[in-house]
């Protein structure tokens, strides 16, 4: 009975190690939000270079290029493989460009000027621990080194998206990795490097002129 016993303890203690490994528990939720909150609160500007893969029912797409963030509420995703595409906004109006299709979508942020996104707390426009009910991540694995993962479930439902992973760096909260995924089970993962805080941006990066001869479509007219 006391050789079982020991076995029995032994596979419990391994199981916590495995637990706290995996989650990352050597902190509270609380305070690696709290952490990433502050990270990105005395960020003004961001560059990074980015991969994207798009996972749905026989779909595995995945993309790169760079992208830029400048406060308040303007980006820019530009798309250099496999094929060219730009994102942008201005604060304003946001415009997806995709030059093979000759094809511009253009929306209007209406009066509050505010764009819906997972990385609005990047734009200085959202508060984490406001915006959603933050958790240890257990459904995935971490895919870097020295990071705790997070899960973000938003307190109020979004159309664009159910859940947040949240990849974070565990010495300096860095967001390392996101995966949006959709109340469909679809995801989009983003996985940032080489990425740059406080790098000098030209405004003029935001803005975008439509081409001559291409077709606009406005989704806000829809």
């Amino acid at each position: 009975m006391r050789h079982h016993s020991a076995a029995l303890n032994f596979w419990i203690f391994l199981g916590l190690c495995l637990l706290l490994t995996k989650t990352g528990v050597a902190a509270d939720v609380d305070e690696v939000v709290a952490g990433l909150q502050k990270r990105y609160a005395s960020v003004t500007t961001l560059c990074a270079q980015f991969q994207q893969t798009y996972r749905g029912p026989g779909i595995v797409q995945v993309e790169s290029g760079t992208l830029w963030l400048k406060k308040p509420g303007r980006m820019r995703w530009e798309y250099h493989t496999p094929e060219m595409k730009l994102f942008i906004s201005n604060g304003r109006d946001t415009y997806l460009y995709a030059p093979a299709e000759r094809q511009v979508m253009v929306q209007s942020l209406g009066a509050s000027g505010r764009l819906s996104t997972p990385l609005e707390f990047l734009l200085g426009e959202g508060n984490i621990a406001g915006s959603f009910k933050a958790s240890w991540e257990v459904e995935s694995n971490s895919k870097l080194e020295g990071t705790y993962l997070l899960r973000l479930v938003p307190r109020v439902a979004e159309q664009g998206y159910a859940s947040l992973v949240l990849e974070v760096g565990q010495k300096d909260y860095d967001l390392r990795r996101m995966v949006i995924r959709e109340a469909s089970g679809n995801t989009s993962e983003f996985l940032l490097s080489n990425v740059m805080l406080n790098p000098e941006v030209d405004s003029k990066q935001f803005e975008f002129t439509i081409p001559k001869g291409v077709e606009v479509i406005r989704r806000d007219e829809n």
